[in-house]
């Protein structure tokens, strides 16, 4: 049998862009009634929304739907080449003290479901922060084809990349389980290094326009995780442990969880890679 492989591929051939675009998706939640629609709306993560009395995963919905583009035409290509400029790839010692913290290693916390409480925003800030992670179908020069959950997997040899959106700058590493069970970090490469990005902005990963990732193999069942953390939780006490709560949208991915004063998210998930 060969071993699993991966790789990520920058294309050689020039980007090209096409004028036709590639339609996202139907609003993520049924609109309410109007009489349950207010004037002034609730402020969430920084951002005004007009809706009175939703979960906190229809809020959540309709932020990302404001941050992500509608169509990936050439504008909204161009635009997603300039916010790679706000995320980077960070040296954690650089940040802290300890140079053996592991990133890539934090086990699997989210389950689907719906929290129970409703979302606050009081002087320590809102009391639960989310992440949006859709799986990214790709062409050969790094050119988004389609959107998928992280429900939804991927196969030997399609090229994709992950869509990343926080409401809260990130620490961002993905790994590879492999069908034997051993862990590593695959992005970026060295185990002491994590992409940086910025809060409310949307993000592609592998950063490099033309770049993505490709399992090739034909051996049991590969393992994607993807962990995204506020950096603050690195410090000793100051990780939530909160349950993560997950939803799957036609346009990807929600994850929220509770966080308390002085108590930071860390939001981690687990994706298939079928082998055919």
């Amino acid at each position: 049998m060969r071993k699993t492989a991966i790789r990520a591929i920058a294309a050689l051939t020039a980007l090209t862009f096409s004028t036709a675009t590639l339609g996202q998706t139907p609003s993520p939640a049924a609109p309410l009634p109007p009489e349950q629609q207010e004037a002034e709306g609730k402020f969430a993560w920084g951002l005004l929304i007009k809706l009175i009395a939703p979960t906190v995963f229809q809020l959540f919905a309709n932020w990302v739907m404001k941050k992500i583009e509608p169509t990936y035409d050439e504008k909204a290509l161009r635009k997603l080449a300039m916010n790679v400029t706000g995320a980077g790839i960070v040296k954690i010692g650089t940040l802290f003290a300890s140079k053996d913290i592991i990133l890539a290693g934090v086990e699997p916390n989210a389950t689907l479901g719906e929290p129970l409480d409703e979302l606050r925003n009081d002087a320590s800030g809102e009391n639960y922060q989310g992440v949006h992670v859709a799986l990214v179908e790709v062409d050969a020069n790094g050119a988004p084809i389609s959107f998928r959950t992280v429900a939804d997997g991927f196969r030997t040899g399609e090229r994709f990349k992950l869509r990343v959106l926080s409401t809260f700058e990130a620490l961002v590493v993905l790994g590879n389980i492999t069908p034997k069970g051993k862990q590593r970090q695959i992005y970026p490469a060295a185990a002491g290094e994590a992409v940086r990005i910025p809060a409310g902005t949307e993000v592609l990963l592998p950063l490099g326009q033309k770049q993505y990732l490709q399992f090739v193999g034909d051996v049991g069942r590969d393992q994607i995780t993807v962990t995204v953390r506020d950096p603050r939780s690195l410090e000793s006490g100051q990780a939530s442990t909160a349950r993560v709560f997950r939803k799957d949208e036609a346009f990807g991915s929600n994850f929220l969880q509770e966080v308390k004063p002085d108590v930071y998210p860390v939001i981690a998930e687990a994706i298939s890679i079928q082998h055919r």
